[in-house]
């Protein structure tokens, strides 16, 4: 059931959905009764009969009439509804915001902390002690990471959330973001980038958000330890980044649900699976397509296009 108020109804007035859509269906088996009277109002014209066929006409007109009413309140409707709609959404994501705040400012604290705790400032640490602190460090930043998350996937479902595009080299932005990500992986990652400047219409700050979240998804899923590649082709339209790990590879049923909201291609309690729901998101924005090539037991292979910019 869904509440509705407008200025011509009466507030809390009740809208039964499915009723709704059954109703829906009345124009068009309207419509088709007016063509058949029409039609057999045009035979009884030609068989001599003017009362039946000025009857039969009468019908038509009032049929063909009741669809466009029809179709007139029921459009009204539907706009009423989608209106109610994208208010509820964009209440749900100012209330996230509000609550990502909220998250952030102890996490803020939280962490400061444990980074003056870990630049043993009070006083040494001991090996354990330090190890407790790069724990606290490790899972407040992901604590940090999914409050942003679930307030970019609000505003997302809101209709808020905005992209700013700015012409990019992207393969200059891939070499910057490789040089942060170094410092924050255990593995290795290998950039191949050759060649002239590729230039797109991107976000540069989303797009450093996309290729962060699938390193990261594919540093931890790597236990080997084996080199993490990022790839940079282009062609004649578009461009494709692509980042290639050495690990476990997915099963044909994670690879089917990878891209559903709050699911992942990991281990069950092994991440949020938030994050690759976002990156498909902010992809398509950008006009892109996301992909994932997997074998299990060889590895996995995530990768995005990109509209070029010749």
């Amino acid at each position: 059931m869904l509440a509705q108020n407008s200025p011509n109804a009466h507030s809390g007035a009740i809208v039964d959905v499915k009723l709704w859509r059954t109703i829906g269906l009345l124009p068009l088996g309207l419509s088709i009764l007016a063509v058949i009277l029409l039609a057999l109002s045009v035979a009884a014209e030609y068989q001599g009969w003017p009362f039946r066929s000025s009857f039969l006409a009468v019908l038509a007109a009032v049929s063909a009439m009741s669809a466009s009413y029809i179709l007139v309140i029921r459009r009204r409707v539907d706009l009423i509804t989608n209106s109610h709609l994208r208010g509820l959404e964009s209440r749900r994501a100012d209330q996230v915001s509000m609550l990502s705040h909220e998250i952030r400012t102890p996490l803020a604290v939280i962490s400061g902390s444990a980074e003056l705790l870990a630049e043993e400032g009070p006083g040494p640490l001991t090996a354990k002690q330090r190890s407790f602190v790069a724990r606290i460090l490790d899972n407040s930043q992901r604590m940090a990471n999914l409050a942003e998350q679930l307030l970019t996937q609000a505003r997302i479902e809101a209709g808020v959330f905005e992209v700013r595009p700015a012409v990019v080299d992207v393969r200059s932005l891939m070499r910057h973001i490789v040089e942060d990500l170094v410092h924050v992986t255990d593995a290795p990652i290998v950039l191949d980038a050759p060649g002239a400047p590729v230039r797109a219409n991107v976000d540069a700050e989303l797009i450093r958000q996309v290729v962060t979240n699938l390193v990261m998804n594919a540093a931890r899923s790597n236990y080997e330890r084996t080199p993490i590649q990022i790839r940079l082709t282009s062609g004649e339209d578009q461009l494709m980044v692509s980042v290639s790990d050495g690990g476990s590879g997915m099963t044909e049923e994670q690879r089917d649900r990878l891209f559903s909201r709050f699911s992942s291609g990991r281990p069950l309690g092994n991440g949020t699976g938030i994050g690759l729901f976002i990156s498909q998101q902010v992809i398509e924005l950008h006009g892109g397509r996301i992909f994932v090539d997997t074998i299990t037991g060889g590895g996995t292979t995530m990768m995005f296009t990109l509209p070029a910019k010749g």
